[in-house]
């Protein structure tokens, strides 16, 4: 390769981000739009790249459906604009480098059994990492053990209570290197963005401020549930002997499968546990939920899928319910109501609900349905009239139909309910 690049390519860092220069574990840079994160990183890791040979970088997020959805275009631009495109080999699916430089891109969700295996990394770059959950930081972490390795993570934040933030800005990691960068701290902020940057501080303050100025939503903006939810449902609890869990399902089949795990006692309803995956055939999630029975010494009481679950497939002429009750699951159909009816009914039901705060998956479940929102339209200001898809829509979706079933079952109650706390709390 041209070593008169490495001799001579460089990238002055402004004051927020010299840490980045530095030797850190974990380097986080977060905060709004147009803040030239992304641009940043992309150049800092290519220069790294051509000056390190075997360097292997992987690029990673929570969902990746395809490689449109990773920084790879970001990446390959960086070479193009540092003029060392001959230095390196743009593919479908990674960049190498001459030197023997690698990127490698992933999305954590789909991909669990790969994190695990992975080897020799040098760095780690998780964007969007708002959407990063505690399971997937918990698998990704303990695989990047190469001496030297670093972990690098960009987001704009979205509810404090999000792992990502709680786990990087509230509670930093030991030798963290953390900077908020605005549109305010680049240098190269765009003409075009100004312009939607004063429009909507003009129209809606408080959207303004996490869009732009990287501040975490407020409960109001945009969210159906999170106002619903309070501290005090939220304990540890045990799953009670001999009272049946019944579980409720968001069955994908290219996309992701969400589960909840609810217990009834009375009019109190106990959501001890929730499960979600991506990748994985009805096998997977029948033994997973009969692993879960067997290990929290459960009983199952009725299972309950969406409405779409009687299609019927191409490739075998057998539905999911069909193919489902031949592997030993027998499943109820949710009746086919509106998403709007859905929502309305999950809404009412939310505050009578309780929320295992003993089970990560179950934490899990619950940042979702405070996440789960309205797509937001930048250009008009405002936000649309249905659900952003993004990885909350799952859980939500999940206890959406968890939410119609009761109320289907519970017609006949007109009364509010009335929780009680009289049940084996854990110490």
């Amino acid at each position: 390769m041209n070593t008169t690049h490495q001799k001579h390519l460089k990238i002055d860092l402004t004051p927020k981000w010299k840490g980045f220069g530095e030797p850190h574990r974990y380097k986080i840079a977060y905060g709004g739009r147009g803040s030239g994160k992304s641009w940043t990183i992309a150049t800092l890791l290519v220069l790294e790249a051509l000056q390190t040979p075997g360097f292997r970088v992987l690029c990673a997020r929570e969902i990746q459906k395809s490689i449109q959805d990773s920084v790879l275009q970001l990446l390959a631009d960086t070479i193009e604009r540092l003029g060392v495109a001959d230095c390196f080999e743009i593919q479908k699916t990674q960049i190498l480098g001459k030197n023997g430089s690698r990127f490698l891109f992933m999305g954590l969700q789909s991909n669990i059994t790969k994190v695990k295996s992975l080897e020799g990394l040098h760095r780690v770059w998780v964007e969007e990492a708002e959407a990063v959950t505690q399971s997937s930081w918990e698998t990704l972490i303990p695989t990047i053990r190469q001496p030297g390795s670093e972990i690098w993570v960009s987001f704009n934040p979205n509810d404090e209570l999000d792992d990502t933030f709680q786990r990087f800005v509230v509670n930093p990691q030991n030798d963290s290197y953390v900077t908020k960068v605005n549109y305010s701290d680049n240098p190269f902020f765009p003409e075009e963005l100004e312009k939607e940057r004063v429009y909507l501080k003009s129209i809606n303050t408080d959207l303004y401020n996490h869009v732009w100025e990287g501040e975490v939503l407020s409960n109001r903006d945009g969210s159906y549930y999170a106002k619903y939810v309070n501290a005090n449902q939220v304990l540890p609890m045990a799953v009670e002997p001999g009272i049946p869990v019944s579980t409720y399902w968001d069955i994908g089949v290219a996309d992701s499968t969400a589960i909840f795990f609810v217990q009834t006692i009375g009019r109190e309803i106990r959501v001890v546990h929730s499960y979600e995956n991506s990748g994985e055939g009805i096998q997977h999630y029948i033994n997973y939920v009969y692993d879960w029975r067997d290990k929290n010494h459960a009983t199952f009481g009725a299972h309950f899928a969406p409405h779409d679950i009687r299609v019927r497939s191409y490739s075998t002429g057998k539905s999911r319910l069909e193919t489902a009750r031949s592997l030993g699951l027998v499943f109820r159909v949710t009746p086919n109501i509106g998403v709007q009816d859905g929502i309305d009914a999950a809404r009412q039901l939310i505050p009578r609900c309780w929320f295992n705060s003993a089970d990560d998956g179950c934490m899990d479940g619950l940042r979702a349905l405070k996440r789960y929102r309205k797509e937001f339209d930048e250009r008009r200001g405002t936000y649309k009239s249905h659900p952003l898809h993004d990885w909350s829509s799952h859980y939500a979706d999940a206890f959406r139909y968890f939410a119609v079933n009761h109320r289907e079952v519970n017609k006949h109650m007109t009364r509010p309910a009335v929780a009680s706390t009289d049940w084996a709390v854990l110490g």
